[in-house]
């Protein structure tokens, strides 16, 4: 690439960048309209290269060369727009027909051409591949404040057991997050790494609460509100400060105590204890009816559902709150349940709408998370395995995946991202538990997650 001049012939491009090796529908697609004419090395199951017309290129070819490139494309004499253009597209060996001379052409000697421009769907898609990057560093920092956030709340429960109620603790963890701009990042390690009971779901649920309630309000048309961030933040954070009058050997306990049974009378307190302590420390009325009746479910009659109360007492927001709190209960680790991992607590959440839910809190909900969460794992159409890396603005069905190994089970070292709202021809086929699928090792899903070679 340095020694390509203004004014060359290029004939070839032989020297591609890592995600030629596997090409998606995307990747295709702007080869057949940039690339019309010219012919593609194709390199074929044992390592044979054969020359096809790049309009019969398919999806999951390896390319290794562009050759023949017609005159067409005027790369007979190149521009500084074309030498930027080569070097934006990551090619870097090229051959070329020499200038007469050995040096550039004198400027205005023959009239440049207009410059080439990247297709408007490769811009897009290259602007998705930074985001994503960006985004997977993000999470790798996640884990750390998640782990500093979650200490920080058992503090707080361990100065109300010494009924030295305080909640600094917690919103010293609200400004950390958002002085970081941190919760996106944090509720996609919620859906990767098991919590470890109480202190870390009070983390996660607070984030992903955070997250939902921020996009319903932007949906709306309103701006971001720094009070309405830090209030919701610290709603999840202390929505159950109310344990910290439940006994530590029930509450971390992992035996499953009968409905009626004294232990389950005091975890079920812990609804009027938070409301009572916050109440007592002057706390808003919304973050007050959040940890009392977050509990409550749309048929009050149910079991499950406390206090006693009418569903028209619980704030929209504390509605919201409630599926957060069960969907964070349902991917958490808990030693007498299996994880669910996002997708199917998606799934198994949609079920209860209008029963345990709100309708209209559901479908928010759904908007905000999709049905794929980020950080799932799922199964192409193709038998792909792909994480998802995006859903905000798109088909719920449709979201933004990176693929990490190809339908036999091989792993990629550099993983194509793929914008399925742009791929007709490739949907998700299922989701995929990736506690089962990695083995025994229940963070080997993170790992891999925060490791992805985006291209």
């Amino acid at each position: 690439m340095d020694d390509l001049k203004k004014g060359m012939s290029v004939k070839e491009i032989t020297g591609l960048p890592s995600e030629y090796s596997y090409l998606d529908s995307k990747r295709v697609t702007f080869l057949q309209e940039r690339f019309a004419g010219a012919q593609a090395l194709v390199v074929l199951d044992g390592g044979k290269a054969t020359p096809k017309p790049v309009g019969e290129l398919k999806n999951g070819q390896e390319v290794c060369a562009l050759i023949a490139l017609p005159p067409a494309l005027g790369w007979d004499d190149i521009t500084e727009e074309d030498l930027a253009f080569f070097k934006g597209q990551g090619f870097h060996e090229f051959k070329v027909k020499p200038l007469p001379s050995g040096d550039e052409k004198k400027p205005g000697a023959v009239p440049e051409k207009p410059p080439a421009v990247t297709t408007p769907g490769e811009a897009a898609r290259l602007e998705r591949v930074t985001d994503a990057k960006v985004f997977l560093e993000q999470v790798g920092h996640a884990e750390e404040s998640r782990e500093s956030s979650a200490k920080r709340v058992e503090d707080m429960f361990n100065e109300g057991r010494a009924d030295r109620h305080a909640t600094e603790p917690a919103m010293e963890a609200v400004e950390d997050i958002l002085n970081r701009d941190l919760s996106h990042a944090m509720s996609a390690v919620a859906g990767l790494k098991a919590s470890d009971q109480t202190y870390t779901h009070c983390v996660d649920m607070a984030v992903i609460f955070h997250e939902a309630t921020a996009a319903i309000i932007a949906s709306t048309g309103q701006g971001k509100s720094a009070k309405v961030n830090r209030s919701t933040l610290a709603a999840g954070f202390m929505h159950d400060i109310g344990k910290s009058r439940v006994p530590r050997e029930i509450l971390d306990s992992t035996a499953r105590f009968g409905p009626d049974s004294r232990e389950m009378k005091l975890i079920r307190s812990h609804v009027t204890e938070g409301a009572q302590i916050l109440s007592d420390a002057g706390s808003d009325n919304a973050m007050i009816n959040v940890a009392h009746f977050h509990h409550v479910k749309k048929d009050t009659s149910l079991a499950n559902s406390y206090p006693a109360v009418e569903f028209d007492e619980v704030m929209p927001l504390t509605r919201l709150a409630a599926i957060v709190d069960v969907y964070q209960a349902l991917i958490g680790k808990r030693s007498y349940k299996r994880n669910w991992v996002p997708g199917n607590a998606v799934r198994y959440l949609k079920s209860l709408r209008g029963t345990e839910f709100d309708e209209a809190m559901m479908d928010k909900f759904l908007e905000v998370m999709g049905l794929y969460p980020v950080g799932s794992l799922v199964s192409l159409s193709t038998g792909d395995k792909a994480f998802v890396v995006d859903i905000k603005d798109r088909p719920l069905e449709k979201p933004v995946v990176v693929v990490t190994e190809n339908a036999q089970g091989e792993t990629f070292t550099t993983h194509p991202l793929i914008d399925l709202a742009a791929t007709p021809d490739i949907s998700i086929a299922e989701v995929v538990d990736h506690y089962e699928h990695y083995g025994d090792d229940p963070d080997t899903a993170f790992r891999i997650f925060v490791s992805l070679n985006v291209i």
